[in-house]
Parts: C-alpha cells; sequence; structure tokens
C-alpha cells in the first residue's frame, strides 16, 4: 500500500490540477450508471439519517479540498437496522472494524458514489482513504476495477484515475461546477 500511494503523489506531482483525464464515450458512462443501478444495495437505504450524514462529510471534506478517513466518516454515526443489534444503535468502533463494518461502509459508499456519479459523472467515496495508507481501500479499487470504468488495469491507471476522481470531487463540491465529459457531453 505504500508503494500506492508514493505513487499517486508521484502521478498527481502532487497538483491535481495537472492531470490528464481519462476520456470515456458517452455510450460507456451510460454503461456505468447501468451497472451502477443494477448493484443491491443492502445497508445504504434502510437507513438514510446515516447515510445522510455521511454524504454531508464527504461533501464537506470535498468543499475544503481534502480527503477523510474512514475512521473519521463513520465515528460517532449511529446505524439503525432491523436486523442489527436487536434494531438498536449500531456504532462501529473505529479502531476494531469487523467484516460487517466494511460490508456496511463499502455499501453507503457505493451507494453515495452511484449518485454523484449518476448527477455529476465522478466517484465521491474517492474522497475516503485509510489513514495509514492516504489512499482508498483495496475494495475501493477492486469496485472500479469491476465496474470496467477503465481501459486498463494497470497501477499507473487506477491512481491516475482515483486522483483525477479526487479533482472531480473537490470542484464538484467546492464550486458546484460540472463534473468530467464525456465527448464534449456532460
Amino acid at each position: 500500500m505504500y508503494n500506492r500511494a508514493f505513487r499517486a503523489k508521484k502521478i498527481a506531482g502532487g497538483h491535481f490540477d495537472k492531470l490528464r483525464i481519462i476520456k470515456m464515450p458517452i455510450a460507456v458512462h451510460n454503461q456505468i450508471i447501468r451497472k451502477l443501478e443494477e448493484g443491491e444495495w443492502k445497508y445504504a437505504p434502510h437507513d438514510p439519517v446515516a447515510l445522510e450524514i455521511l454524504r454531508n462529510r464527504i461533501s464537506d471534506t470535498g468543499k475544503k479540498f481534502g480527503l477523510i478517513s474512514y475512521s473519521n466518516l463513520v465515528k460517532g454515526v449511529d446505524f439503525h437496522y432491523p436486523n442489527l443489534n436487536q434494531g438498536q444503535a449500531y456504532r462501529i468502533t473505529i479502531f476494531d472494524w469487523t467484516g460487517l463494518d466494511r460490508r456496511i461502509i463499502g455499501d453507503r459508499l457505493g451507494c453515495i458514489s452511484m449518485e454523484s456519479y449518476k448527477e455529476a459523472g465522478f466517484m465521491s467515496s474517492a474522497l475516503v482513504i485509510g489513514r495509514n495508507e492516504s489512499i482508498p481501500s483495496k475494495i475501493f479499487f477492486e469496485w472500479i476495477e469491476g465496474l470496467e470504468i477503465l481501459p486498463d488495469t494497470e497501477e499507473d491507471t487506477v491512481l491516475r484515475f482515483w486522483t483525477e476522481q479526487v479533482q472531480y470531487a473537490h470542484q464538484w463540491y467546492k464550486y458546484g461546477r460540472r463534473a468530467p465529459t464525456f465527448n464534449g457531453v456532460p
């Protein structure tokens, strides 16, 4: 992971404004939206209050041109599911993540990214990173690869895509600009 974080900084050169945008045809963009809509969100739809808290934390982070750790994203958030913890509030222990915790957050981040991609063409969850690695989790990169967004899965391509998504998110949340265009079509 250290290698990926180092390479991401090298690719970005420390300046997101110098990145080259990965161009994609509108048909590919629409195919990605279809794949995202076909995804089954097991947790996100069942707790709109917690989902909105996470959306707002990501948005606030983007407005400040920042990144937020998974732990800071969920810190103090109560999740409510009828089939979990006997319906009582469930809070993630941020220093002892379980597989369930990762599934809950992954599901919610996928849903939030689907919304931002449909609205503005970027994956908002790119702003959420591992505290130690300073990049998103391996699961994020595997999810992106599974969506077949990229022309290849070389590390430089994957990291370039991530840094571009960060740039798009920062611009969108700070200035409300339409994120990327696809062959001139927003």
